[in-house]
Order: structure tokens, then sequence, then C-alpha cells
């Protein structure tokens, strides 16, 4: 059960991005919103505590300043650690090395080391003061699957999810244009292939979690089929999980995942599950 979003936040109006989305989500939900400064220099105290608190004191949540100094994400992952049944929401520059490239190194740290799914967005367009007031609602919540046992372990966070938001769940499959072979284990190629895979997933979803379920199979390479199909959409959910294999620079957003974070422009939740 989700009872938390956590916003982290910088002092900036680039991480207050996400909020609108985080206000949407707890509004819908019923759960509680935490606004969470870690601090990293010590004489940026006193102003760190004046804007988590100020922000928190107007939108009427929880405000929390941590000392994180040379390690931000231990920081943001010990107070998940306290808080176990907290989602927590980052905005992401997408800026730096190869891997941060796609994310950002504190959000990056975050994902491998929280053992739960994270919001995460990417804005297209820069900041504007007043941002943290508004709310974006969300109707849909999107969960792309390949077939294998991985990618269906994003399923009870997006049924959940979808389930508390009183919206539907999305279903997609993507396969290669005709020539291509698909990466999907042999036994489920010719269930995906026939789409009764994605037919047989809605029906028990929509029979565990009571809600609305549909599918729909697309067709070309994944990430670029995938980001065309929810671009740009302020009221979707794109509920996934990373494939963390291979080395560093094959990891989590070496991926679909991390092309739908450089190019989707829309709300996600990446899970990347520890087994």
């Amino acid at each position: 059960m989700i009872d938390r979003i956590i916003v982290c936040l910088d002092g900036s109006l680039f991480a207050e991005q996400i909020l609108p989305y985080a206000r949407g989500i707890v509004g819908a939900t019923g759960a509680a919103l935490t606004l969470l400064r870690v601090l990293e220099v010590e004489r940026q105290f006193a102003a760190a505590e004046r804007y988590v608190q100020g922000l928190a004191r107007h939108l009427g949540v929880e405000g929390k300043l941590k000392r994180g100094f040379e390690n931000v994400p231990a920081a943001v992952l010990e107070e998940l650690r306290e808080r176990p049944a907290a989602l927590p929401a980052i905005t992401t520059h997408g800026r730096g090395g190869l891997l941060q490239a796609a994310i950002g190194s504190v959000a990056l740290s975050v994902i491998r080391g929280a053992d739960r799914p994270v919001f995460l967005y990417r804005p297209r367009a820069p900041a504007s003061a007043g941002v943290a007031d508004k709310t974006l609602t969300i109707s849909t919540v999107v969960a792309p699957l390949d077939g294998s046992d991985y990618s269906a372990k994003i399923l009870p966070f997006a049924g959940e999810i979808a389930k508390l938001l009183k919206t539907r769940l999305q279903l997609v499959q993507v396969l290669p244009e005709e020539g291509s072979q698909p990466q999907i284990p042999r036994e489920l190629k010719r269930d995906i292939l026939e789409s009764s895979y994605l037919r047989n997933v809605a029906e028990e979803s929509r029979k565990k979690y009571g809600i609305e379920v549909d599918w729909e199979v697309l067709h070309g390479a994944p990430a670029e089929s995938l980001c065309s199909y929810v671009e740009g959409r302020q009221d979707l959910l794109l509920a996934m999980t990373s494939h963390a294999r291979g080395g560093l620079e094959r990891a989590i957003f070496g991926s679909v995942a991390g092309e739908c974070v450089r190019r989707a422009g829309v709300l996600m939740m990446v899970y990347w599950p520890s087994a």
C-alpha cells in the first residue's frame, strides 16, 4: 500500500516540476506528501530550512531537511527505509556522463537502492514560477511488457497505483517489424505473436485489481514505438521495470527505460527489481 509520496527537492524551480504530479497523486489517493531537501553544504542550512519549510507551509504538507553532504542518495534511501510504504519522486536533469545523461547520478542511485518504484519526470520546458501550485491528474497508467517475468514485476505496482487513482491500466507490447526476431522467451513467443499473452495478462489484472485494463500491441523498435505512443501525455503515467543487465554502461539507462526518460516527456514510475 502506498501511503506517502516523498518529493526530493534541491531548492530549484526545476526540481519542483514534479510537484504537480505528486499533488495530483496524493489528492486522488489520500496519501501524504513530504517535501525532502537533502543538505549538501552545512553553511546552506538556514537557507535550505527556510526554503523547504516555507514551501511546505504554502502547500500544507510536511517539509523535512536532512544532512546528506557528500552522499545525497544515501540520505534519500535512509528516509525511504524509515518509511517503507512511501514512494520517492524526482525531477531529473539528464546531464553528465553516460548513465547520468539519461537521468542524473542522484536519481540513478536512488532507483538502484530503493527496492521499490521511483517516480521520475524529465521536463521539456524551462521551469516557471508557481509550478508548485499546479496539479496534474493521471487518467491512464501504461505498463510495457515484453513477455518476460522480469518486465512483469512492475504489474503489482502499476495495478495498485491504477486502483488507487481510480483510473485504467493499459498494457503495451512492442513487437519488431516483420523480419526481425523478437527478444522474448521461446516458450512465450507464439502467445505474444498471437496477442493472447497481453489478453491473458489483462484479464488476470482486471480480476486481481478490480480495475479497467486494456491492451495494445505496437510494432517497431521498442524505444521508438513506446516513446511515440506516450509522448507528451501529461495525463499519463508510464510504469516499467529497468533492465539491469551486464556491466555499468549496459545497465538500467542503456535500455528502453533510459530512452523513455530522455525522450517521452511523461511522468514515469521506474522499478529496478533486486532479483
